[in-house]
């Protein structure tokens, strides 16, 4: 079974997508980035990346530029490295926001990935970093990273 099976497949993404969002605009220091995404449609992309990633249909990849295009939208930002440890954190409070599943495989598995995700983000954060091209989208599962 698939990590998007296992949290309850494309509702499930969405909620946690949508409990995740709002926990960062109502964080002082994530707020600021998270407002200005300039895409209506945010959200929902974001449920279908991790939806994908989680083993779910690949919508992203097909239609929103895949990891590549992910990581292009984060990439030069300079971020501070704190507002990792935010993002994380609000990710996890949102597990439980988005009532996924309290396995705590499940659980430890996708919080697994978040870390990963956005130590990965964060290399691409400074000014002039370059993301390359056609860059598989990652596939996680209970054990993490498929290579």
């Amino acid at each position: 079974m698939s990590l998007y099976e296992a949290a309850g497949g494309a509702p499930a993404m969405l909620a946690l997508a949508t409990d995740f969002h709002a926990r960062c605009l109502a964080d002082p220091q994530l707020e600021h980035p998270f407002s200005h995404q300039g895409n209506p449609e945010h959200v929902q992309r974001l449920a279908d990346y991790w939806g994908e990633v989680f083993g779910g249909p690949p919508v992203y990849s097909e239609s929103y530029g895949g990891h590549s295009g992910m990581l292009g939208i984060h990439a030069n930002q300079g971020a501070e490295a704190e507002l990792g440890d935010r993002f994380v954190a609000c990710f996890v409070a949102a597990l439980d926001g988005a009532h996924l599943p309290a396995d705590p495989e499940l659980r430890a598995a996708l919080s697994g990935y978040i870390r990963w995700a956005t130590d990965e983000v964060m290399t691409y954060s400074p000014a002039g970093a370059r993301v390359p091209a056609a860059l598989a989208t990652p596939r996680w599962d209970f054990d993490g990273l498929r290579r």
